[in-house]
């Protein structure tokens, strides 16, 4: 689910930069900005970087019934809860030097298609649980103490970037643990 959401994000973009200036080449990749040992990766040089920073579990569904009803009406299925995952999510724009401007360009862009498309559609997304309708985009605001924790943490130096908060991933694979009849008759009372 995780890799269907950002693909999505990925594909979504390059197709709108496609339509926004006739780019043949794809502008945003998936990546680490720099490698393990903190080089920059040239890969990823004038690209648009999309980078998972975080997961974490939606605290306000965690407590919904493990009980669904059978299809045929003949008792229910237990199993564990639907986990519903938030994800935070970074749009970094690696242009450097003369191409400082327009990856600021880009970057307004990204921040303009994400406020226009902040819920996502679930069947516009090819491999992801048919189970939710819709996930929403939130652009996250950070103190400029977090921001620089954050980098710091990835092991680059500061570059234009924004995060979104990425809402509702559902991931539903455990198997069914148990199973309970439905009460067909309660029997004649005397």
């Amino acid at each position: 689910m995780i890799d269907a959401v950002l693909i999505h994000l990925r594909d979504s973009l390059n197709q709108y930069f496609k339509n926004l200036h006739g780019f043949d080449e794809h502008t945003v990749v998936i990546s680490n900005i720099v490698d393990q040992n903190g080089a920059s990766w040239l890969e990823v040089e004038n690209k648009i970087v999309i980078s998972l920073l975080s997961i974490g579990e939606e605290p306000s569904m965690k407590n919904n019934s493990s009980r669904v009803g059978a299809f045929d009406g003949s008792g229910f299925q237990s199993k564990n809860s639907i986990l519903y995952l938030n994800m935070h999510v970074m749009f970094c724009v690696n242009f450097r030097n003369k191409k400082y401007l327009e990856g600021l360009n880009f970057l307004s862009h990204i921040i303009s298609f994400y406020h226009r498309n902040r819920l996502i559609e679930s069947r516009s997304i090819p491999g992801f649980s048919k189970k939710m309708q819709k996930i929403s985009m939130e652009l996250c605001t950070f103190s400029y103490d977090n921001m620089s924790h954050i980098w710091s943490s990835i092991g680059a130096k500061l570059m234009p970037s924004s995060i979104y908060k990425i809402s509702l991933i559902p991931i539903d694979d455990s198997p069914m643990t148990g199973y309970t009849p439905a009460i067909k008759s309660s029997g004649e009372i005397k």
